[in-house]
């Protein structure tokens, strides 16, 4: 028998935060992915499971001043049910008439709502899409630099891993980093740019024959790297 996640006094303090002049906010949104996209999270990045009680892969949860709502696929449907107490709503993605997160927060919250978010959860593309329809009703999505879900959590939130990366041998990688950055680099040639931002942890685990333990069952260490023609900066 699954136990609910009681998440009253986590809501509370959050919508505490939403309305405050410093925010003053309607609705947060809280992805699954960390700054890099993941679909699979470090315990501190664990920011959907933490208010929510729902700790799936895939899932996003939207916080109004009255409504906290679950969107997942049919994977979760019965683990975000079991796991979620009465203050959620689950907004199974997939079936018919369900809006995604983005069609709720856009075309089911009242005309001017301002939407907040942590501006390194969501791409850049996303975000100027979900700004311009947000606007279009008199509402705005709102960069909100502090993670709101991150000042709930405190000090109980778990400190962020800093495990060391190691080399993998090229025995096992098949071709050297160098090699494999000369080749990006003949395809910033091709498409006449100056350089790639690599954010994606499986991308630069590839690119430098590299591999940590930075995620739990994921050979991954966080990390960036910007490549251009003549530099390479991790």
């Amino acid at each position: 028998m699954v136990t609910p996640v009681n998440t009253s006094d986590r809501l509370k303090q959050l919508r505490e935060l939403m309305s405050s002049n410093k925010y003053n906010i309607g609705a947060y949104v809280v992805p699954s992915e960390d700054a890099h996209q993941s679909e699979y999270v470090a315990a501190c990045d664990e920011r959907r499971p933490f208010i929510s009680g729902f700790d799936g892969s895939a899932g996003c949860a939207v916080v109004t001043t009255d409504q906290a709502s679950m969107f997942t696929d049919g994977r979760y449907f019965l683990q975000a049910r079991q796991q979620m107490d009465d203050n959620w709503t689950l907004m199974k993605w997939g079936i018919a008439g369900v809006p995604s997160w983005q069609e709720y927060v856009t075309d089911h919250l009242p005309a001017g709502t301002r939407v907040g978010i942590d501006p390194t959860l969501i791409t850049a593309e996303q975000g100027a899409k979900l700004r311009e329809a947000l606007q279009a009703k008199s509402g705005d999505l709102v960069a909100i630099s502090e993670n709101l879900v991150d000042v709930v959590w405190g000090s109980a939130r778990p400190v962020r891993p800093e495990d060391p990366a190691f080399v993998l041998d090229v025995k096992y990688a098949g071709e050297t980093h160098t090699a494999k950055i000369a080749r990006v680099r003949e395809q910033l040639e091709r498409d006449n740019v100056r350089g790639l931002v690599v954010t994606a942890l499986d991308e630069l685990a590839w690119l430098f024959n590299l591999r940590g333990s930075d995620i739990d069952f994921n050979p991954v260490f966080f990390a960036y790297a910007v490549v251009t023609n003549d530099t390479v900066t991790l």
